[in-house]
């Protein structure tokens, strides 16, 4: 697996007035090469106050960092009833996958922190799955990968619209993969189980995994000991063949470069996984 982050990461640090430059820089000193750019975690890069990513600066940012891997990340209600790809958020969103895409694949990665599992009834499958197939369109003319995120929806009901865009889409089903991110599958208080979801999930599914930690309801600003059992999901991860990006997104923190080597420290620990260090 190749390890990086997403910005969100550095928010403390972007809201001093840290440069985002200087923090890709330091990070990929560190051996953390896959930068996620989130909307809102932008700095300069995006617009102040609505947060749209500029794609005119970002291929400049691409620029100064040829050996980072960017995908950039938007929340939009792509699960919701009359969403469509002319939402001027995602048009940005879909320029700026472009622009930062430098030698590797465009990506763009969609997240709906709005549409819950109430409004995605069973009757509002087809459509949500219609809606995707036709946003991954744009990306497939960039030859690029449109991933998306469950977060406030229940897995199951957005594992059955992710299938079903995938099965509308045909022989460009590619083209559209998970975000998967196990700690989201706590967020609905289901009972979902992650450790059968990850076993579950097939390799060509997935775009990249995010590492995160919940205790209480609250994500912590470190991978450690907590509701998600990282020795079972490593176990899971590597069982299904998944080698792609693994991005942490830990709560910032002014120690967010000491807590992101504790992270990868606790991940590589003999009782989590003793091949931690030797994927990465």
């Amino acid at each position: 697996m190749r390890l990086g982050l997403v910005s969100n990461c550095w928010k403390t640090q972007l809201d001093s007035g840290v440069h985002l430059d200087e923090l890709i820089a330091e990070a990929a000193e560190r051996r953390l090469c896959v930068i996620e750019l989130r909307q809102t975690c932008l700095g300069l890069y995006e617009t102040e106050g609505d947060f749209i990513p500029q794609a005119g600066l970002l291929s400049e940012l691409a620029g100064n960092h040829p050996k980072v891997r960017f995908n950039i990340a938007i929340n939009v209600p792509f699960l919701s009833a009359g969403f469509t790809a002319n939402d001027p958020v995602f048009q940005a969103g879909v320029q700026s996958a472009f622009a930062v895409s430098g030698e590797y694949t465009p990506h763009l990665r969609l997240v709906d922190l709005s549409t819950t599992n109430e409004q995605l009834g069973p009757d509002d499958v087809p459509f949500a799955a219609k809606t995707i197939a036709k946003l991954t369109e744009p990306m497939t003319q960039l030859d690029g990968l449109l991933s998306i995120e469950q977060s406030r929806q229940s897995w199951s009901r957005f594992y059955e619209v992710f299938l079903a865009a995938r099965k509308h889409l045909g022989a460009e089903a590619g083209r559209l993969k998970l975000c998967y991110d196990p700690c989201n599958l706590l967020t609905p208080d289901d009972g979902t189980d992650p450790d059968a979801v990850t076993a579950a999930l097939k390799n060509d599914e997935i775009s990249m995994i995010h590492f995160k930690q919940r205790c209480d309801r609250a994500i912590l600003d470190v991978v450690a000991d907590g509701e998600i059992n990282w020795a079972n999901q490593l176990s899971a991860i590597q069982g299904i063949g998944y080698a792609g990006p693994a991005l942490f997104e830990i709560t910032s923190s002014d120690t967010v470069w000491q807590r992101l080597h504790d992270s990868i420290e606790y991940l590589s620990h003999d009782d989590v996984d003793a091949n931690f260090g030797k994927i990465i």
